[in-house]
């Protein structure tokens, strides 16, 4: 029965969450109760999966899990326009489907783990979702006069978990995990502080910290594996500078 529910869950918890994202939206935000919901459906699905494979990375990635969930919650409640609010809903849940079975077949190793690989994934979801998690948090700074501290609380512990996520899935072991991740969530609340002093957009300060992120979380997983060679490096120095290139010529339009 319980495996019966780890094959369900991945299709049923991203239609549940878009339904309650729906239903949150349609009444304004007035009541945010049910996303609750969605949560609890999400750790019984980490939690079955632990308790068959008996493996602790499951938490791990249960707490990644609640924070996709809450980068797809938070990224919405900035848009403006029904209609990009309706296709992100779309698309995000169809991006976390992917996530959630990619975590099926990374637990059992099954013949698709290479086709849905959840190194990858993870990799490119991180980026996504610590994009959409800190639009949300500068646009508070710069709107409301968000606090400082829970600014850097709310970027600081997302980026370790994200950071944790990637290591873990990586095959770093855990205490090494630990550190790297710390290390990480450190370095960018740095980053963060010099890029609050940037009178550009939230959403070109977003751009910038996620392209740093990138680059960060490239440079941790490659020296954690001790693959990070001066050819690795100079590649995502250069991919960096180039986007921050376009950032900079394009930032009057964001």
């Amino acid at each position: 029965m319980i495996f019966i529910l780890i094959r369900v869950f991945p299709f049923f918890i991203p239609v549940l969450y878009w339904i309650i994202l729906k239903t949150i939206f349609i009444f304004d935000g007035r009541f945010l109760w049910p996303l609750f919901i969605a949560l609890a459906v999400d750790f019984l699905y980490f939690l079955f999966i632990f308790l068959k494979k008996k493996n602790g990375d499951a938490f791990v990635f249960l707490l990644h899990s609640f924070v996709l969930m809450l980068a797809g919650f938070s990224y919405v409640l900035i848009l403006s326009s029904s209609t990009f609010i309706n296709l992100f809903l779309v698309a995000w849940s169809l991006i976390y489907l992917l996530y959630l079975e990619s975590i099926f077949h990374y637990f059992y190793d099954t013949k698709r783990v290479i086709l849905l690989d959840l190194k990858n994934i993870i990799a490119y979801v991180n980026l996504i979702a610590f994009f959409f998690l800190t639009s949300l948090i500068i646009n508070l700074r710069i709107f409301i006069n968000f606090s400082l501290v829970y600014v850097f609380v709310a970027v600081g512990l997302s980026a370790f978990i994200l950071a944790m996520s990637q290591l873990r899935v990586n095959g770093i072991p855990l205490k090494k995990s630990l550190i790297y991740s710390i290390i990480s969530a450190l370095l960018l609340i740095q980053i963060l502080i010099a890029v609050l002093f940037l009178s550009v957009s939230f959403y070109v300060s977003a751009i910038i910290l996620t392209v740093l992120y990138y680059l960060l979380s490239s440079f941790l997983v490659l020296s954690a594996k001790e693959n990070l060679t001066k050819a690795a490096v100079w590649q995502y120095i250069i991919f960096t500078l180039i986007v921050m290139a376009i950032v900079s010529v394009t930032a009057q339009w964001l």
